[in-house]
C-alpha cells in the first residue's frame, strides 16, 4: 500500500514537472520571439539596451505563464487565488531579476568570442532562461502553489 501511494506520487510530481517543462517551452518561444523582434528592429549589444528588450520579452512569457500553470500544471494545487498572484508576481520579478542578471553576464562572455550579436544573443538567452526556469519551477511548486 505505501508502496503503491508513493509510485502514484512519483508519477503525479514527473506529470506535472513534464507539464511545467511544456508550458516552459511554449514561455521560451515566446520570450525568444519578443527579444528576437526587438533585436531586428532595433539591433544592439548595449547590456542596458539588452535588458529593456529581455524585461519586455520576459514579462511577455510570464503573462501567459501564469493562468497555463495555474489552470493545468498546479490545476490539483491551485486554491487562494489571490494569494497566488501576489506569489506569482513576486516569482516574476525575481524571474525577470535572475534572468537579466544571467544575460548580462552571459552575453558579455559570449560578446568577446567575436559571434554574431543575434547569434550570442539568443545563445545568452537560452542560458538565461535554463537558470531563472528551474528557479521558477522550485519557488512556484514549493511556495506559491502548494497544498
Amino acid at each position: 500500500m505505501i508502496r503503491t501511494a508513493r509510485l502514484w506520487l512519483l508519477r503525479l510530481r514527473s506529470l506535472r514537472y513534464l507539464k511545467f517543462l511544456l508550458v516552459g517551452i511554449l514561455n521560451a518561444g515566446v520570450d525568444l520571439a519578443v527579444l528576437n523582434l526587438l533585436l531586428v528592429i532595433r539591433p544592439t549589444k548595449s547590456p542596458y539596451l539588452l535588458i529593456v528588450y529581455n524585461t519586455i520579452a520576459v514579462v511577455c512569457a510570464i503573462a501567459t505563464s501564469y493562468e497555463i500553470n495555474r489552470r493545468w500544471t498546479f490545476s490539483d494545487r491551485s486554491k487562494n487565488r489571490k494569494r497566488e498572484q501576489r506569489l506569482f508576481f513576486a516569482q516574476g520579478i525575481l524571474n525577470v531579476a535572475v534572468n537579466n542578471g544571467a544575460l548580462v553576464f552571459i552575453s558579455r562572455v559570449m560578446y568577446s568570442f567575436n559571434i554574431s550579436f543575434i547569434i550570442s544573443s539568443n545563445l545568452s538567452k537560452v542560458f538565461a532562461m535554463a537558470i531563472s526556469s528551474g528557479l521558477s519551477y522550485v519557488i512556484l511548486r514549493h511556495f506559491v502553489y502548494h497544498a
